[in-house]
């Protein structure tokens, strides 16, 4: 008896100190950034209230970018303030500010949260593009530059051609069936199909219902891990987590499956000829290691969980440019012209010019900037990075400590800020031609900028003025959603808005009728 009472005694010790120790770390942390710019705040919650009670206003799945926006705009907020989610999460100090998103972005490294959280999560590793160590993620970084050269990329751009042939087909077999569908379905093959090809150097024939229809079944598998609502029901994390190594051991089993066969096969490529990703690391390291045929263990797991970050990449979140097109048959009206122009004669006509003459789509400005105007109303979401303790923010005259901070570049509110463009919720690709304003340019960053900036860049860009090129001129695209479906402001994509906040992607897939042109 007199142990038991003793055991409660010390129970009741352990929590009365542990409750006192968090009153104070909680009483401390909501006084250190009383000088910020920031919402209502409460000593007791911070901002978890206000953060919680505006997401539920909005949709589910709608990207955290847009909540942090919302807020931003309700309380007329500047564009440097502090978000306090602690301890659910490390402060956030959120800019939309160019000049601090420079700082952010291009001298600060990703903060461990993005990692672990994110992408650790998702690719099942944590070596290569994922990696804490950042001499390590520079080392993954630039043995991937050789593949996602302009000179490589160009080489590519014939197959990314025939791809895109092969989405036009299946519109067009859509345009004939005459009802709605998703668009997402289509796209979504044919930017696995542009992708895999690429990082395997083989076609994968995911729209054809190849083998790499089932790769992309499990990548789409994990992408969606990074949605689902937040439970704290053992069972329910259990069954997520069984799901999510299941698809993260198929498709990390057939990326080391290819990362051997590249090594063995030592059929180097021609000097003019596309070399995929897989094959520039295969041969960078018969370079360094002449003679061998299998990869040491520690390279592998790198290159594996390089390849698997890649893989997600698959995801298509510049679908938006058919949502836009779609609205705004002017638009639609000077594609056709600007591709008639430029590849006179019919699409195989089109597809021969293309294969002779890569080059050639870079003569295709309206179309470039109808993706990039895309992109700017509808970018990726938001970008965070960490500083190291001692440095510090300038805004408006005042130095701001980034100790501890979680820094968030809010690229929605960046690409939207009138600072730089001006009638920012219109949706207008002549901002871009001839040339675009320097703030304007600046601001762009749905593929970031320094050293977080997106190879894949060099890769999709060209890959969807293909696609546009090869559909548009044949292919009519109207919105297809129902009365009664959600619809925010014009400003969040109406019934078009974002949801997803690895890759944000319309509401509902964005449901579209097609029709075949007249000509």
């Amino acid at each position: 008896m007199i142990i038991f009472k003793e055991f409660i005694v010390a129970l009741v010790s352990v929590l009365i100190l542990a409750t006192s120790s968090f009153l104070w770390k909680l009483a401390a942390h909501r006084r250190r950034f009383q000088d910020l710019p920031k919402p209502p705040h409460s000593l007791l919650f911070g901002h978890l209230a206000l953060f919680f009670s505006i997401a539920r206003q909005l949709p589910g799945k709608i990207p955290v970018a847009i909540t942090i926006h919302r807020i931003q705009a309700q309380f007329n907020l500047p564009d440097l303030w502090y978000l306090d989610l602690w301890p659910l999460a490390d402060p956030f100090l959120i800019t939309g500010d160019l000049a601090i998103a420079n700082q952010f972005l291009n001298d600060y490294p990703r903060h461990p949260m993005v990692l672990k959280q994110a992408l650790q999560h998702l690719v099942g590793g944590t070596r290569g593009l994922v990696s804490p160590d950042l001499s390590e993620w520079h080392s993954s970084r630039t043995m991937i530059r050789t593949a996602f050269s302009i000179t490589n990329v160009q080489r590519f751009v014939p197959t990314m051609a025939r791809y895109s042939m092969q989405l036009r087909e299946a519109l067009l077999k859509r345009a004939k069936i005459g009802n709605p569908f998703p668009m997402i379905e289509p796209l979504e093959k044919w930017g696995a199909d542009l992708t895999f090809h690429f990082l395997l150097g083989e076609d994968t024939a995911v729209q054809r219902g190849g083998w790499g229809a089932e790769a992309n079944t499990q990548v789409q598998a994990l992408v969606a891990q990074a949605d689902h609502p937040f439970s704290v029901n053992p069972w329910t994390l259990r069954q997520r987590k069984k799901a999510r190594n299941l698809c993260q051991d198929s498709v990390r089993q057939m990326i080391s499956k290819a990362l051997k066969d590249a090594l063995q096969r030592n059929q180097p490529a021609g000097h003019d000829q596309f070399v995929s990703l897989i094959d520039s690391l295969a041969t960078k390291y018969r370079e360094e290691y002449p003679g061998r045929t299998e990869w040491d263990a520690d390279t592998l797991v790198q290159h594996v969980d390089t390849l698997a970050t890649m893989f997600l990449a698959a995801d298509v979140s510049s679908m938006y440019i058919f949502c836009h097109i779609a609205q705004d048959p002017a638009v639609a009206a000077e594609l056709r012209k600007e591709h008639n122009t430029v590849f006179p004669g019919n699409m195989q006509a089109t597809l021969e010019t293309i294969c002779q003459t890569p080059s050639k789509i870079k003569e295709l400005p309206y179309t470039t900037a109808v993706i990039k105007e895309s992109m700017r109303l509808r970018p990726p979401g938001l970008s965070g990075t960490t500083a190291p303790n001692g440095h510090t923010v300038n805004y408006k005259g005042t130095e701001h400590s980034l100790d501890g901070l979680f820094l968030i570049t809010n690229l929605f509110r960046l690409q939207y800020n009138d600072d730089y463009v001006s009638s920012p919720l219109a949706f207008d690709p002549s901002r871009w031609l001839p040339h675009p304003s320097a703030e304007l340019a600046d601001s762009w960053r749905p593929f970031q900028r320094g050293q977080h900036s997106c190879m894949g860049e060099n890769m999709m860009m060209p890959g969807l003025v293909t696609a546009l090129l090869l559909t548009v001129r044949d292919i009519d695209i109207a919105l297809a959603y129902d009365d009664g479906d959600i619809c925010l402001s014009p400003e969040l994509g109406g019934m078009a808005y974002m949801e997803g906040n690895f890759a944000a992607k319309p509401a509902k897939g964005l449901p579209v009728m097609v029709t075949k042109v007249a000509h």
